[in-house]
């Protein structure tokens, strides 16, 4: 029988919201994690992981004795990710050195100095992938274990061995010399930073501060891993109940507020009041929910289309993972959108301004136009016949950041704790003073590996 008296009712289905209840659990709070289909994070989020991540998790399950986590591997599987701008094509997701290779032949002036430009032989080839990796297990421990999140720049560039702090040297110059470069050039090396921000850290920027743009370096390098995130959360759940925790798949009915709190909700399933001492939010921004976050950020939505074709897509399409932008896209409503093609299917998620009350059946046949043109523009050799679309927004967020200046800044925008507003009639706008919200509007621009940190530090404070 459900517990209605609980200390933590945690909102969002995700791998983030178990690592925070197990957490709790096991310092003897009561939890409860609803799986609200209005509120979580999206796909974005829970498909992909770089080393990064991968490290951090399996820190955290060592330090935690959670088996899921300590077994990382069993959920991940390698991929390859086709980053494009216009007709130039970036593949990413192998080792750091092929990674980094690439990286030089097709951004020469970003990444090809004079000691990557000697990186032949097998030894040397062998000898950077084994410092990323040794780094990587290196930076995620100590940043596990740092307790001041002041330090935490401090303490990711300390850890990096000489020799990719040489090669990252070379990478955070050029955004100080970006008026050196041709207008093509510099419209590129924006696309560029523009999209792989976006793809790794959920952050939409041209630039960024040292400790972001060390971050982003070392994910570009890094092999790239698709997530089974149904199955990762699944076995934590299992984690989660074992230690006494409660899960309903079930949305909130009817939140009560009282003097600026959260005094009790109900379910759908009408199982009668239940009274939190607190509640948490896990994901990216709530819809259809009597709250608001207040953020003066500006943020973009995802518009999630499928597209069947009457035929299956070209053999050297299949299972191929690309993400799109071009200089002229940049600072539009669609900067950006990646797309996964498989059978007779391709799959979009199209990073959109967000726009309060925005109506798919006002936006669909332009939206199609957009996409059958940018198809034919990138492949016009393969044929898309189209047979069906289906569109739906997802629960992805995107902020961005328009500090040009930002790679002056030696840490990131450190997280401000974002204030969840009442929002249950007009006119009624206060604080929510036993409610917290963890997401990209009030993590450091770091991705996955900011939500974790971020978590963290909750876990142990809560």
């Amino acid at each position: 029988m459900l517990n209605k008296d609980i200390d933590y009712a945690l909102v969002g289905h995700n791998f983030i919201t178990f690592l925070l209840s197990i957490g709790l659990l096991n310092r003897g709070k009561k939890v409860l994690v609803l799986d609200d289909d209005r509120f979580n994070y999206g796909d974005f989020f829970t498909s992909s992981l770089t080393l990064l991540d991968v490290e951090f998790l399996r820190t955290w399950g060592e330090s935690s004795d959670l088996l899921p986590l300590k077994n990382i591997d069993q959920y991940l599987g390698p991929a390859s990710v086709y980053f494009t701008i216009g007709k130039k094509q970036i593949v990413l997701g192998d080792t750091a050195m092929r990674n980094y290779r690439e990286l030089c032949r097709k951004f020469p002036k970003l990444f090809l100095n004079d000691k990557s430009n000697g990186l032949r032989t097998e030894e040397e080839v062998e000898a950077l992938n084994s410092s990323y990796n040794n780094f990587c297990l290196k930076v995620t421990k100590a940043i596990f274990s740092e307790k001041n999140p002041l330090k935490l720049a401090k303490t990711f560039e300390m850890s990096i061995p000489a020799d990719l702090q040489t090669h990252f040297d070379f990478f955070f110059k050029n955004f100080s010399q970006k008026d050196s470069m041709t207008e093509s050039e510099k419209a590129e090396f924006n696309a560029f930073v523009y999209m792989t921000r976006g793809f790794f850290q959920s952050r939409l920027s041209t630039t960024g501060s040292r400790s972001e743009l060390m971050h982003l370096f070392f994910s570009l390098i890094s092999p790239y891993f698709k997530l089974d995130h149904d199955r990762l959360i699944k076995d934590l759940l299992a984690v989660h109940e074992q230690a006494g925790g409660e899960f309903k798949k079930l949305n909130l009915a009817d939140l009560k507020f009282q003097s600026g709190l959260v005094k009790s909700f109900e379910l759908e399933s009408f199982e009668g009041l239940i009274k939190p001492k607190k509640m948490a939010f896990i994901g990216g921004y709530p819809v259809g929910l009597p709250i608001k976050l207040k953020t003066a950020s500006t943020s973009y939505n995802c518009l999630n289309v499928t597209l069947t074709f009457k035929e299956n897509v070209n053999p050297l399409l299949h299972q191929k993972k690309v993400l799109f932008t071009s200089p002229m896209k940049i600072g539009t409503d669609r900067p950006l959108w990646e797309v996964f093609f498989e059978d007779n299917k391709a799959t979009f998620n199209i990073i959109m301004a967000k726009r309060e009350g925005t109506k798919i059946d006002f936006i669909r046949e332009r939206v199609l136009q957009l996409l059958i043109e940018d198809l034919a523009y990138l492949y016009p050799e393969h044929s898309f016949e189209l047979e069906n679309a289906d569109m739906r927004f997802t629960l992805d967020v995107f902020i961005e950041d328009k500090d040009y200046q930002a790679y002056k800044r030696l840490g990131g925008n450190f997280a401000k704790l974002i204030h969840v507003i009442e929002d249950s009639a007009p006119l009624i706008l206060s604080r929510l003073k036993n409610v917290l919200y963890f997401g990209p509007y009030n993590e450091d621009a770091l991705g996955t590996f900011s939500s974790l940190i971020e978590i963290k530090k909750w876990r142990e404070t809560l």
